[in-house]
């Protein structure tokens, strides 16, 4: 393509074209645009190990809270960029909630300092109140089964 603009530069004598993108990069590397690679036309395509990364993320991040509040947006925007299906997001979300429900529940107290990370937590992954509230109720309902005893502060 370099060679081609600047035959047709030289030969039409008409408005220089602006520079592509390829181009731009061909001149700060000091090469031919035409020996680059090309990636503009190859799809990113996420994989298992990115998937399995950003759960970890996400793990990190809601189990940190509230002191990691700010870097949920990020969380959720990588997901997209990504190009995560979004029904995968919400489950694997809606998973480590129902999680950290079951890390508050598991010494039979939930304080309030966990209720406000849960209730945080629900916030940012956008549960409605209706399901979160069933899940909680769920699992304290099984805790108190397995347990044998009642779960204070839920």
């Amino acid at each position: 393509m370099g060679f081609l603009n600047a035959l047709r530069r030289s030969l039409g004598g008409g408005a220089t074209p602006e520079p592509t993108s390829r181009e731009v990069e061909a001149r700060f590397l000091g090469v031919d645009p035409d020996t680059l690679p090309i990636a503009d036309g190859v799809p990113f395509d996420s994989g298992e190990y990115d998937r399995v990364q950003w759960t970890k993320k996400v793990k990190r991040v809601l189990g940190e809270l509230p002191g990691s509040e700010a870097e949920w947006p990020d969380v959720a925007a990588e997901a997209k960029a990504m190009g995560f299906d979004p029904e995968w997001v919400k489950q694997s979300c809606l998973d480590e909630f129902t999680l950290l429900v079951r890390r508050a529940v598991s010494d039979r107290v939930v304080t309030e300092a966990e209720h406000r990370k849960l209730d945080l937590a629900r916030d940012l992954i956008g549960i409605p109140d209706a399901e979160a509230v069933a899940i909680l109720e769920s699992i304290v309902a099984d805790a108190e089964s397995f347990f044998g005893g009642t779960v204070e502060g839920a």
